[in-house]
Order: structure tokens, then C-alpha cells, then sequence
């Protein structure tokens, strides 16, 4: 059964959470990759038989999973954390992990932002940027070696994961992401390539990630949707727009509500009602407007 969702990364205060709950009784929630262990401690009563998702790594951990890393250090670093997260769904009674797919390095990932941009702007990544503002790559990025080295290995690697995640019940979803130097799993087609020879892997559907994507590579959006959805693996789908536009090329992952910048959040949701994935609202500003907008979509489908 399709599920409605709020991820939780736009939270500071479990005043905020409770509050938000208690106005919308039928909203689940993604756990966030944000959320350190006291914090989650703290929500956790709150949270008992609402989880739908969590976002690894949770609780937060100094780094992300870097399944792309050809270094056996980051990797056991990375199945550590990543195990952590399965036993965090376990416990909330969640099924899905959402997990970002890797990095073009073999560097550990930094989970703070403003280390994770310094990693970018290290001079292994320069040659490939086409916008500095962002670290946006070029659009030939995909098909250099070192992006397929190290998106091969990440493939061979969630073959592991992803049994490792049946063990705790849980299901692997791993996400697309923006197109950034050192981000792997861009365009539908790498998403398609990601569920060949893997049937225990399943993906989450970055809605405004592949708006972005979809600017810089200057693919058809909806084409690409479709693309990814007739995998049949799509069961958590990632909503929020962003002030990304081809013409002016500009690619910024914003996060933002779902009816600024023209995004087409409405012919985009009639599309995902037809499927069975879960629509997980990952707005960073006004909760209860986005919430508002999704449940009129979804309750004038039933």
C-alpha cells in the first residue's frame, strides 16, 4: 500500500515533530541522515508505528557510505555505518533503507557539508567540473574510466549490501543523485544499469535530483521518470523542487516546496499514484503547506 510520508530533515526540535504529527495523523515519516542518536533516542516514542523509511546513515555518522571505494578501510567503514542504519529500520519497523549510491573516490565521505565540499574541490575532481558554483561535472562525466571504475565497483559492492539489508528485513533503496563532480548514479539509464543482475536491490526515486540531472544532460524529464519506473523497483519516491533551469544553466539542489520555480509537481504526482511506491515529501521549508498539497493530490486520486 502506497504510503505518505514527511521525511524528518527539515527538524530541529521534537516540539516541532510532535507538533507536526499531531495535525496530520495519517503522515508517516523518513528517519533522516541528520538525526544524531540523542535526538533520535529523544523522538523515538513519538515516532513508534510511524517510520516508513529510513535515510542512512542513521543515526548521523561522520561519513556516508562509500560503496564506490576500491579502499577495503573505507569499505568496512562504510558496511559499519550502513549496518547501523539496518538496525535503526529494524527497530522502527521500517522495511526501506534509502541509501545514496557512492562517490567517485576512494576517499571516505565526509557527512558535514562543508568538509564534503572541500573533499570536492580537491584537484582530482577539477578537470571534470563544468560549473564551479555547485561542483557541477560535465556532461560527459558518466562515460569518463574513473566514473565507470569506481560505479562498477559500487555495483558489485550492493549486491552484499543489499543481502545484508534482508537479514534485518529491511530493503535496500538506493537513490539517484544530482549531478556533482564525485556523485555517482546520475541519469536513468545508470539507474536501470543499478538493478541488472541484482534482484534484491530496489531504488528511491530523487524526483528533484533528476530535475537537475535532467537540465544538465538535456534528457526529457518525464522520459526519464518513466524510464526509471519500469524497472519495478521504485519503492520510495523523493518529492521537492529545486531553482535548477537548463536555458540559464543553473543546477541547485534546493530542496524547496513543491510548488515553487513552475516544477510540475502535479502531472509528476498523478504519475507516481500509479505506482506502489511510498512519496516522501524532502522538503527543507514549510512542512505543513507541502503536506497539504500532497494529500489533495492524493485524495483526489481516491
Amino acid at each position: 500500500m502506497q504510503k505518505r510520508v514527511l521525511s524528518l530533515v527539515g527538524f530541529n526540535s521534537s516540539d516541532e515533530i510532535e507538533q507536526y504529527l499531531d495535525e496530520f495523523a495519517d503522515m508517516q515519516v523518513e528517519l533522516s541522515y541528520k538525526m544524531d542518536k540523542h535526538f533520535l533516542d529523544k523522538v523515538a516514542p513519538m515516532l513508534s508505528g510511524r517510520v516508513a523509511s529510513v535515510h542512512a546513515c542513521c543515526p548521523r555518522e561522520p561519513i556516508f557510505p562509500n560503496f564506490g571505494s576500491h579502499d577495503q578501510e573505507v569499505l568496512k567503514a562504510s558496511y559499519l555505518a550502513v549496518e547501523e542504519s539496518f538496525r535503526t529500520a529494524s527497530k522502527f519497523h521500517s522495511d526501506i533503507l534509502v541509501l545514496h549510491p557512492g562517490y567517485v573516490t576512494d576517499f571516505a565521505i565526509p557527512s558535514d557539508n562543508q568538509k564534503r565540499k572541500e573533499l570536492l574541490s580537491d584537484p582530482s575532481f577539477l578537470s571534470y567540473v563544468f560549473k564551479e558554483e555547485g561542483s557541477i561535472c560535465s556532461s560527459s562525466y558518466p562515460q569518463s574510466d574513473i566514473y565507470r571504475s569506481h560505479a562498477e565497483q559500487a555495483i558489485k559492492e550492493f549486491q552484499k549490501v543489499a543481502l545484508l539489508g534482508k537479514t534485518y528485513g529491511v530493503r535496500l533503496a538506493v537513490e539517484n543523485l544530482n549531478p556533482r563532480v564525485g556523485y555517482l548514479f546520475q541519469t536513468p539509464q545508470e539507474m536501470v544499469a543499478l538493478t541488472r543482475d541484482n534482484p534484491d536491490l530496489y531504488l528511491c526515486l530523487d524526483v528533484g535530483h533528476l530535475w537537475i540531472a535532467s537540465c544538465l544532460y538535456d534528457f526529457d524529464y518525464f522520459a526519464g521518470i518513466k524510464t526509471i519506473l519500469d524497472t519495478n523497483r521504485v519503492i520510495n519516491c523523493h518529492l521537492h523542487a529545486n531553482s535548477s533551469n537548463r536555458l540559464e544553466q543553473k543546477y541547485s539542489d534546493d530542496h524547496q516546496s513543491l510548488d515553487t520555480y513552475g516544477f510540475p509537481y502535479e502531472s509528476l504526482v498523478a504519475i507516481l499514484l500509479e505506482t506502489k511506491a511510498n512519496l516522501v515529501l524532502e522538503t527543507v521549508e514549510n512542512p505543513r503547506e507541502n503536506t497539504l498539497l500532497l494529500n489533495a493530490l492524493m485524495d483526489r486520486k481516491h
